[in-house]
């Protein structure tokens, strides 16, 4: 009891109890200042300069709280940023050595080794600049009216293997930016590719507010305990060799044009991203 009484002296009390008295303490001023100004102007006066400062207290509170928030997440990206660039870092610094010290061999298979890890180091430096610039609300988006089903064919005809289109052959125009809509559809398929062997589809419709295009694979599917995590920063299921950067930077493109992305999926069936765009 004493260590209490000891721990409250020096830090005040829990912020529970404060918080419980601050009706008290709130009531009992306007009682007093209801008995110090028997007129109900005054009495008004009173309450509402005493309901102003008690919400610039919250308001503060607030603010100090969403400040506090966004320091640990600066914090958490840049530890983040430090340990993916750590690690082909240390390869690049590892080879280099073993060029200079004659371990290696100086041909073009450990040239072409070097120059691969350094482009890798260039997307991992391009896609934080593009989550950054689109977290501090200064993303660059160059738009223009674009036929859908033309962009969604031009992305489906980049890839090898054969992906289904089922998508109209003509579409009312949109308002995108091209080369931004088009990132997002190639990271989507991408994945797609990567983890289903079996039929891959991006299906686009008009709604009357919105486009949407679907891109459905029958993979492997993602397991229901990553699925809240699938659009975090860095963040890679077990089968995943990339940066953990690409669909939080498709999440950041698509909330750039207003739109919105889903991703819906069942074990050993299947995924289906849902990407849905203003008209």
């Amino acid at each position: 009891m004493h260590s209490m009484h000891r721990h409250w002296r020096r830090r005040g009390p829990p912020p529970f109890l404060r918080w419980m008295f601050a009706p008290l303490i709130f009531w009992a001023a306007i009682a007093l200042i209801s008995m110090l100004f028997r007129t109900r102007t005054l009495t008004i006066v009173a309450i509402a300069v005493l309901a102003l400062a008690i919400g610039f207290v919250l308001a503060f509170r607030r603010a100090s709280s969403f400040f506090r928030a966004q320091d640990r997440l600066r914090r958490q990206l840049m530890a983040d940023v430090a340990h993916e660039l750590r690690t082909p870092l240390s390869i690049l610094q590892g080879r280099i050595e073993g060029l200079i010290d004659g371990v290696y061999p100086r041909d073009d298979a450990r040239m072409a080794g070097l120059l691969e890890e350094t482009q890798h180091l260039s997307r991992l430096v391009e896609d934080l600049r593009t989550l950054a610039n689109a977290e501090a609300g200064a993303l660059d988006l160059r738009k223009e009216l674009v036929d859908p089903s033309d962009l969604i064919r031009d992305v489906a005809g980049a890839f090898d293997r054969k992906i289904e289109v089922d998508a109209p052959d003509e579409m009312p125009l949109i308002d995108v930016d091209p080369v931004r809509i088009r990132e997002v559809l190639l990271n989507l398929l991408s994945n797609a590719v990567r983890h289903s062997e079996g039929t891959i589809t991006i299906h686009a419709e008009l709604q009357p507010k919105r486009l949407i295009i679907r891109v459905i694979d029958t993979g492997n599917g993602i397991p229901p305990e990553e699925l809240p995590r699938i659009f975090d920063r860095f963040h890679k299921g077990l089968d995943s060799h990339g940066s953990g950067l690409g669909l939080a930077i498709a999440r950041t493109l698509v909330v750039a044009h207003g739109g919105t992305i889903d991703v819906a999926s069942t074990v050993r069936k299947g995924t289906t991203v849902t990407v849905a765009l203003p008209r």
